[in-house]
């Protein structure tokens, strides 16, 4: 179990002549960091750069797109960077010559090196969406969600320089809402941490608020999911499959085939109901469009057969009325 240390509940409305102290520079990339950003400059805090990834192809069309952190960080007027990498050194140097106080990370997608540890007065503190030392690593969300866990929460860390390693400054936990999948999650996991950081970061910077030590021995690891992690094996218990869909529909896809098709399930929901039927048919069950399970059954809500669009269940069942009786694979 991993040791919640409440952050400061006081309100932290410090002197300008405080905050003018600080500099700050933020690393983030995804649309999960944008609160924390939008946060810190609401509350005063000066930023004298934000650093993210290079704007990327995106769509059919491949066109150039900023990251999210970079088109809120523009519309703040915050100065950007967007190195391709932190090894260079001429990136290192202008870094150095802000003379930061503190680094901010949330979800940046990069190794953030040693040097630039050292570089900055009161290290760097980096935003995470678990109860560490639990889910270290890329995936935390999308971990605890197919573990079908009840609660997570978010972590305020110094950087060290292994990975989600250093000691914890702040944790919140949070109860996952029944039914919430991995975005939904995100979203309110990306506004509780903004909210963590806003409590602590005073607090931290004064040294009022001190840094634990996580326990390794209790440290759980995250993979980064990819296509296969996503195919769906009907012979799991529905909960177990639901907890997937819920977990990786939106990346990498939960899928399953059907008649030498690949079948995207984007939302469904388990049910407790028994069939006599071979794990991975589909039957109906009142008015809902079933899967057989190995126990219980998976209501499909949200379907889309390769090269199709994406429709309701029943709407696809009425289009193909064969697809009742199958057996997905």
């Amino acid at each position: 179990m991993s040791i919640v240390i409440p952050a400061p509940k006081s309100a932290v409305r410090v002197s300008v002549a405080s905050r003018s102290e600080a500099r700050i520079v933020f690393f983030g990339t995804p649309l999960f960091a944008v609160p924390a950003l939008r946060r810190l400059t609401a509350d005063g805090w000066p930023i004298a750069a934000v650093i993210t990834a290079p704007d990327r192809p995106v769509g059919r069309r491949m066109l150039l797109t900023p990251s999210p952190v970079k088109s809120a960080a523009l519309e703040l007027g915050i100065p950007v960077w967007t190195p391709q990498t932190l090894k260079d050194d001429e990136v290192f140097v202008r870094f150095s010559d802000l003379q930061p106080t503190i680094g901010i990370v949330v979800a940046y997608g990069k190794l953030i090196g040693q040097r630039y540890l050292e570089a900055v007065s009161r290290g760097f503190l980096n935003i995470h969406p678990s109860l560490l030392p639990a889910y270290r690593g890329p995936s935390p969300i999308q971990s605890a969600i197919l573990d079908g866990c009840s609660n997570t929460g978010v972590s305020l860390m110094q950087l060290d320089a292994e990975m989600d390693h250093g000691p914890v400054v702040a944790q919140e936990s949070w109860a996952i809402p029944r039914g919430f999948d991995a975005p939904m999650c995100e979203d309110e996991l990306s506004h509780l941490g903004a909210d963590l950081l806003a409590r602590s970061l005073q607090n931290y910077l004064d040294g009022t608020l001190v840094p634990i030590p996580q326990n390794d021995a209790l440290a759980t690891f995250t993979k980064k999911f990819e296509r296969p992690d996503g195919r769906i094996v009907w012979a799991q218990a529905a909960t177990e499959i639901s907890n997937r869909i819920r977990a990786l529909a939106a990346n990498p896809g939960t899928w399953t085939t059907w008649n030498e098709h690949t079948l995207n399930i984007a939302h469904a929901h388990p049910i407790d109901s028994a069939s006599t039927e071979a794990p991975g048919t589909v039957v109906l069950h009142g008015s809902e469009v079933c899967v057989v399970c190995g126990t219980g059954m998976l209501a499909l809500e949200t379907i889309q057969l390769e090269g199709g669009t994406r429709q309701q269940a029943r709407d696809f069942v009425n289009g193909r009325p064969a697809f009742v009786g199958a057996v997905l694979s």
